[in-house]
């Protein structure tokens, strides 16, 4: 059965005009994180959504989003479901990454799905954590993407950071924020616990299975991050885009504010 559509609706024009005054303007470069359905219902669908924020942004500047694809890790690990029976079998027969094929994984949303296929749209290379950009820097921005160390500072986020970015929460939750990442990178050794990730690749034309250094990442303290960093004279603007509750900063002062809160606030060796 259809239902007919109700209460407020969103066009191009009418988000474009919320996120210009949240403060998004030509030539800005930023990571976007998205909730859909937090919007309300645009006219067009994700489509919409994105073709707003490309009338702001322009492409004198540059719209990053993580693409990240969780269902090719290890099935022994905790980002797949599959019971111990399987391992085996989808070890065997799990698919390596591919850029222009492979889905993002459902939880990332509608949005950065749709963004990745679009035409102009680059990907990064790496096989669990990859994001896609575009815009003036795009290829900067995802060129060289280490499978070591993935959101470190051989990552789009700290390209995004050399570049003086922002992040845009839309309607997205705060424990998304993906660039607090590259704050855990910056903690003194003491502070990181290293992880090994099991990967599935193709070298010298042979899929194999091998594995990537990496730090173990930790996402439950970001909301605090976020909420003390709102406090501080940091650049941040709060608004509402159709109808999400959405946060607006700066990813350089996000990301220097949260080093220096994870060295006093977690545990040494967490």
């Amino acid at each position: 059965m259809k239902h007919q559509v109700t209460g407020k609706i969103h066009s191009i024009q009418s988000i474009a005009d919320d996120l210009s005054l949240l403060g998004f303007k030509a030539g800005m470069h930023v990571i976007v994180h998205s909730s859909y359905r937090s919007l309300g219902h645009v006219i067009g669908g994700p489509a919409s959504v994105i073709l707003a924020l490309e009338k702001v942004i322009t492409l004198s500047g540059t719209i990053l989003m993580p693409t990240f694809t969780e269902s090719l890790c290890d099935p022994s690990t905790e980002e797949n479901l599959y019971p111990q029976a399987y391992w085996e079998q989808v070890r065997a027969q799990l698919p390596v990454f591919d850029a222009d094929l492979t889905p993002t994984t459902r939880s990332i949303g509608f949005i950065p799905e749709l963004f990745r296929k679009q035409k102009g749209v680059v990907r990064s290379s790496h096989p669990h954590l990859s994001f896609a950009a575009w815009g003036r820097y795009a290829n900067e921005f995802v060129s060289h993407h280490s499978l070591h160390f993935a959101l470190g500072e051989q990552s789009p986020l700290a390209r995004l950071y050399d570049r003086d970015g922002y992040i845009l929460f839309l309607g997205a939750p705060h424990d998304a924020n993906t660039s607090l990442h590259l704050a855990e990178y910056r903690q003194p050794e003491g502070q990181k616990k290293a992880k090994q990730w099991d990967v599935c690749l193709f070298q010298n034309g042979q899929r194999v299975w091998t594995h990537y250094e990496d730090i173990e990442n930790e996402c439950s303290d970001f909301p605090q991050i976020l909420d003390d960093f709102i406090k501080t004279n940091g650049f941040h603007r709060q608004g509402q885009v159709g109808e999400a509750d959405c946060q607006f900063l700066s990813q350089r002062e996000m990301v220097d504010f949260a080093v220096g809160w994870m060295s006093i606030h977690r545990q040494v060796g967490k």
